[in-house]
């Protein structure tokens, strides 16, 4: 699987709010799974909400180390309000059973969103 398609499935689940399966892309135990869950099924209550995958990039790998940055849009609409707005990360992906699992992400400063 490429890194775009690992996460245009990450970023699929989560819009269509199937949370349960966010498991599958996390490293065991991780409390980033945990978090990102409760944020999205809070999100979820408040309004109906998309994010699309723009772009990933490699920035460095080892054996069993990626770091990646994507950049992706938010498209909701919040109290009958459009709303879209960019943004990118950066996702620590490490090794467990010879899968590729998220183990820390970290959304980067607004100047840095292309």
């Amino acid at each position: 699987m490429t890194l775009r398609e690992y996460f245009d499935n990450y970023y699929s689940v989560i819009s269509r709010g199937d949370l349960a399966d966010l498991d599958a892309f996390y490293f065991p135990n991780s409390p980033l799974g945990e978090t990102n869950k409760q944020q999205f099924e809070a999100m979820r209550k408040q309004f109906s909400f998309e994010l699309k995958l723009m772009d990933v990039s490699l920035l460095a790998k080892q054996d069993e180390l990626l770091i990646v940055r994507d950049q992706l849009v938010f498209e909701a609409t919040i109290e009958g309000e459009a709303r879209t707005k960019r943004s990118s990360n950066i996702h620590t992906l490490v090794k467990s059973d010879d899968n590729w699992c998220v183990y820390s992400s970290n959304p980067l400063p607004e100047s840095m969103v292309l």
